[in-house]
């Protein structure tokens, strides 16, 4: 068996793999592939690591074709250009980007053309539904204040406190039931200075578009998409055997596995943990990582450790995974319910609670399993 870990974008330097710290939010255990010779009909596979959408990818392909390395390297081009062109707020020339620009410059209002339109508004409702207590952690609209954390940085720090202060002004933790999109494209939203960031949901689209992809190629008759923590299994490996993916241990090293959920085709896997994207402020001590409370400003504060979600959606499995760790196990029992999604929280007392249905084994020592 093979693990295959991720890391931080700042700790990838010129481009090359080179594996430093992993935050392994979550882990792929899969059969070592490898490529096999013989004639067209014989199943062959092929496994890569390569670097997109701001994180480590693993795509390991197996099928009929002699192709399977050039189809990768399609999907992994797909990718980046799905970053380029449509995710990033970073890159001006992104969708998102000019989004953003148009928002500020015509007091709120702009169009949204293709697929996006579709995620951001899947991205909205999400948030939505997920809204409690006075806060929100997966709004796709406070782009404001995580522009500041910026936690994908090489060097992130705390924000100064006036301008988190001023970033969360105006019920900025309620921004998404202040926006609409429209089917026909238009973007209202009542604060000219709204951000979009679909941080919290890219990783999954992209999960979702490699899989659009395979599907249109009849040659390929298994996959194992990994992008960062969001994973999508497809088809069936070339010996037969179940999809096993592992948890990180929140507590352990990195790498180091919690347990394993057996998945089936066409099942997409998303973790959230407060292990992921950290650092630690120098002068005070405290440890920050990149899910980030609305209300506040800062790291969200929860009981939950990570939170692995389970569906039949990339999007909403990223989505998901990131409101269920804040929400906590018992309110996020109603969300789970309405997107037909399953999940396994770890809380700081070491217990693991585990949805009806789902396949999991717990490896890791010190731990309880309590169902859902």
């Amino acid at each position: 068996m093979a693990v295959c870990k991720f890391i931080k974008k700042g700790e990838v330097k010129n481009m090359k793999l080179t594996l430093k710290k992993m935050i392994a939010s979550i882990l792929c255990i899969s059969m070592i592939p490898s490529m096999m010779t013989g004639c067209k009909n014989e199943s062959t596979s092929y496994s890569h690591t390569d670097f997109a959408m701001g994180t480590v990818t693993n795509i390991t392909l197996y099928g009929t074709s002699d192709d399977l390395e050039q189809t990768e390297q399609k999907i992994i081009d797909m990718e980046k250009k799905l970053e380029k062109q449509q995710l990033s707020w970073r890159l001006k020339s992104s969708q998102v980007s000019k989004i953003n620009q148009k928002l500020e410059q015509n007091n709120g209002k702009t169009k949204v053309t293709g697929n996006l339109k579709n995620w951001l508004q899947q991205a909205i409702k999400i948030s939505q539904d997920s809204y409690a207590d006075g806060r929100n952690t997966v709004d796709p609209t406070i782009g404001a204040l995580t522009k500041l954390w910026d936690f994908e940085s090489s060097s992130p720090k705390v924000p100064d406190a006036n301008k988190i202060k001023k970033a969360i002004s105006g019920d900025l933790s309620e921004n998404s039931q202040h926006v609409t999109v429209k089917d026909n494209g238009e973007i209202l939203a009542c604060d000219k200075n709204t951000k979009i960031d679909l941080g919290a949901y890219g990783k999954g689209i992209g999960t979702d578009e490699a899989i659009k992809m395979i599907k249109k190629d009849k040659a390929i008759t298994g996959a194992m998409v990994a992008l960062g923590g969001s994973i999508v299994v497809y088809g069936e490996k070339s010996d037969g055997s179940d999809w096993n993916v592992g948890i990180q241990d929140p507590n352990g090293k990195d790498g180091e596995v919690l347990g394993g959920i057996k998945v089936k085709s066409g099942t997409s896997i998303s973790t959230s943990g407060d292990y992921e994207k950290t650092f630690t402020d120098k002068k005070t001590g405290k440890r920050y990582f990149h899910i980030l409370d609305s209300k506040t400003g800062y790291s969200v504060k929860t009981d939950i450790r990570s939170c692995t979600i389970i569906c039949n959606s990339g999007l909403n499995a990223d989505g998901l995974s990131t409101a269920c760790f804040s929400l906590g196990v018992k309110k996020s029992q109603k969300l789970l319910k309405e997107y037909n999604a399953k999940a396994v929280f770890v809380d700081k007392n070491n217990k693991v609670y585990v949805s009806d249905g789902v396949e999991f084994t717990l490896t890791a020592k010190d731990y309880k399993i309590l169902n859902l």
